[in-house]
């Protein structure tokens, strides 16, 4: 699975893609956002924003950004955007594997059903980290590889069947977040039938925080 295709793959989707993923994940969605613990003016950053289906539940006196590598998801963002008048967020187009934001920006960092879509998921996560400040949040809801054999050997043997679909079943959480910084406080199993799991972590990485003039100078181009 590469970058071209998934881009392919997610354009193809953009049209149809609230039809088919909004109701059935909306509580998943909602309960990853309550675990960012977020306060009043928290700068958050959601990797993989898409359609911009979880942009309603972000608090408004939090500012967000949201990123996504594909165009015609990012549209439908900005067309709920303007609809439901959500002046406290920001839609980039961008490569999650190069972020074009500052070390330790974000108070908090989510990627939603976006870890098993990527070609390099650890490059991602790593990034993620980078952005985020030490003690922030990051939150990660997705799919990953049941501990059960049996399960695990099935998920192998789709695998290839769901990357043409745009998805990876045999992701492993513990080879994700193996050699990073992160502490996880909670793994939550959530709907449907318990197959995602809501990860919530602590950045334990020794750096200083970004100043408020870089998030202003960030969001006034």
């Amino acid at each position: 699975m590469d970058t071209e295709k998934v881009t392919k793959v997610y354009s193809v989707y953009s049209g149809f893609y609230d039809l088919l993923f909004g109701k059935i994940f909306h509580h998943s969605r909602a309960a990853a956002i309550d675990l960012l613990g977020l306060k009043s003016g928290d700068r958050v950053l959601e990797v993989g924003v898409g359609t911009g289906l979880s942009l309603p539940l972000y608090p408004r006196n939090c500012s967000i950004i949201g990123i996504d590598l594909t165009g015609p998801m990012l549209e439908q963002g900005a067309k709920k955007i303007k609809k439901l008048g959500l002046d406290h967020v920001y839609l980039q187009q961008m490569d999650a594997t190069h972020m074009a934001f500052r070390d330790n920006l974000f108070d908090a960092v989510v990627a939603a059903y976006v870890m098993s879509t990527v070609p390099r998921p650890r490059a991602v996560l790593a990034e993620m980290i980078r952005v985020c400040r030490p003690g922030g949040r990051i939150v990660l809801l997705n799919h990953f590889c049941n501990g059960n054999r049996l399960v695990s050997r099935v998920e192998k043997t789709i695998s290839p069947l769901c990357t043409w679909i745009g998805f990876r079943s045999d992701l492993s959480l513990e080879s994700l977040l193996d050699e990073t910084c992160l502490d996880i406080e909670q793994n939550l199993k959530v709907n449907p039938f318990n197959y995602w799991h809501i990860v919530q972590c602590v950045n334990r990485k020794p750096t200083n925080g970004a100043s408020n003039q870089e998030w202003t100078a960030l969001n006034s181009h």
